[in-house]
């Protein structure tokens, strides 16, 4: 398929297999690329001369192609980046004028070729070097090394499918004279996807066959009904960019896949560094709330003693102490007694916080019960504050709900409170009433001096109150909202706050009816 006198052809795989072996076994190895040159040559004409001048081109183009590929790329048995792939291109399309431009004296003087057909031949010479080069270098390397695809048996029957339509849809493509090569670039495409490099390089070297085979050997195809030098031409850009193509299609998908294992890498270093983090921080948080647990019982029992001390002082049964005296021991009770408030709020966070209080006493208790016993524990609060105080229970409740009593007693308890405790005028109403079907709301309303919208979640984060000032004003830690919150997690409920400034407050507990846990052991 050379054009005359033969020297020249549109694709020379030798060139690409010569820059191959001299990346594989270094440039000691061009003696070799000269003798099968020179061999190759010899035989067309007998001219000895041109074959050494010829085969002498051959040896220092794939020296010059191979070192400089070799300092600008290494040896690209699979191209990693965009830039590999185009630094090759541009290195193989410079290099391949090497041979054809040492050809031209021996065909001008020895083959007498005139000005036009030696530039055919040099063209066509460059041609079919950077093909060659182009096509059969990438080949020869990715077939060196070890393949990226796993062949189960569905890849297997893939490949095969992907063999038979290739090849039918080439013959389709060249065996007519209409232009439908865009049909080819979605195999090259699919070899690029599903396969690797070295799949993406077979399937270019069979395309390029079959368009040469047809092109120059039976003349059929979109190319061979224009003039040669077109045809060639063609045929050069044809095969450049399915191979430009493949490779750079193979670059990208490497250079993703190893973007993303060092991105995996990345995401399992730093979520190991969370894990332990989130360890050390729950490991402190323990410690500080078995430390807060330890001290709180610790400062209880002389507390407890100073108590009971102060308030003998106060009631000043022998007389001894003079009213200012006893006013001063009422005032260290009071304090004792708030501190011991403190003592006992702090005492169950920790609790709770460390995971102490895990103990539920699952039981069946009466409405009424709970009504009753929340009536006597604040009606004296209501009169002494002047408060309207009142408990409303739906009639529609069945006779009993299904928790801890002790829990829910305790948040409640809080609720009330802090609903007496900022409110001046007007009162405060718990009402009991069905939420949603199975859960029972217990919603505490108060006219008191209410809650900014954007304070309403921050009062239930430990001592905090809804303005700084109000716990000089009101008095209080801000941690009866916070145990309030943990117990009814602990409940399985829910805990809601609606509120507007200067209109009062409502906090609505709402728990299921029926806690089908088992009492868990104390």
């Amino acid at each position: 398929m050379a054009i005359p006198p033969g020297y020249a052809t549109a694709l020379w795989p030798p060139s690409g297999i010569a820059v191959a072996a001299l990346l594989l076994g270094g440039s000691r190895l061009w003696p070799a690329v000269w003798v099968g040159s020179f061999a190759a040559n010899v035989s067309i004409e007998a001219a000895w001369l041109t074959a050494a001048v010829i085969a002498t081109g051959s040896s220092v183009q794939s020296v010059a192609i191979a070192g400089l590929l070799r300092r600008q790329v290494g040896v690209p048995r699979r191209f990693e980046s965009v830039r590999q792939v185009a630094t090759f291109v541009v290195i193989t399309a410079l290099g391949a004028a090497i041979a054809s431009t040492f050809a031209l004296a021996p065909l001008a003087l020895n083959a007498r070729l005139p000005a036009g057909e030696l530039f055919a031949n040099w063209s066509t010479w460059w041609q079919g070097d950077a093909c060659g080069v182009l096509v059969f270098t990438p080949l020869v390397l990715s077939w060196t090394t070890r393949g990226t695809v796993a062949w189960t048996a569905s890849r297997v029957a893939e490949a095969a499918l992907f063999v038979v339509l290739l090849v039918v849809s080439v013959d389709f493509v060249f065996s007519t004279p209409l232009s439908r090569t865009f049909l080819v670039v979605p195999f090259i495409v699919w070899a690029a996807f599903r396969f690797g490099q070295r799949e993406v390089t077979t399937t270019i070297a069979v395309v390029s066959a079959i368009a040469l085979w047809y092109t120059l050997e039976r003349g059929h195809g979109p190319f061979a009904t224009l003039p040669l030098q077109e045809a060639l031409l063609l045929l050069l850009l044809f095969v450049s960019t399915l191979a430009f193509t493949g490779l750079t299609l193979c670059a990208v998908l490497t250079q993703l896949d190893v973007t993303m294992s060092e991105l995996e890498s990345r995401v399992r270093s730093r979520t190991a560094e969370l894990e332990e983090a989130k360890l050390a921080a729950e490991r402190a948080n323990e410690a500080k709330s078995q430390f807060l647990a330890n001290m709180s019982h610790e400062l209880r029992t002389p507390l407890n003693s100073l108590l009971i001390l102060a308030r003998l002082l106060a009631d000043n049964a022998s007389g001894r102490l003079d009213a200012k005296q006893v006013k001063f021991a009422q005032t260290i009770h009071a304090s004792g007694l708030d501190l011991l408030s403190l003592i006992n709020d702090l005492l169950d966070l920790a609790k709770i916080e460390s995971g102490a209080v895990t103990a539920l006493h699952v039981a069946p208790t009466r409405f009424t019960d709970l009504r009753d016993d929340l009536e006597r524990t604040f009606r004296q609060v209501a009169q002494e504050r002047k408060l309207e105080f009142s408990i409303v229970l739906d009639p529609a409740l069945p006779p009993s709900l299904r928790t801890d009593a002790g829990r829910l007693k305790q948040v409640l308890k809080n609720l009330l409170a802090n609903a007496f405790k900022f409110t001046n005028r007007g009162g405060v109403t718990l009402r009991i009433t069905a939420d949603r079907p199975g859960t029972v709301a217990f919603a505490v309303t108060d006219t008191g001096i209410g809650i900014a919208q954007d304070k309403q979640q921050l009062i239930f984060e430990a001592f905090r109150q809804a303005d700084g000032s109000t716990s000089r004003l009101y008095g209080g830690t801000g941690l009866g909202l916070s145990i309030s919150r943990e117990l009814t997690r602990l409940l399985n409920g829910e805990l809601r706050v609606a509120s507007r400034p200067g209109e009062g407050s409502t906090f609505t507990l709402v728990l299921p009816l029926v806690d089908e846990r088992a009492t868990a052991p104390s």
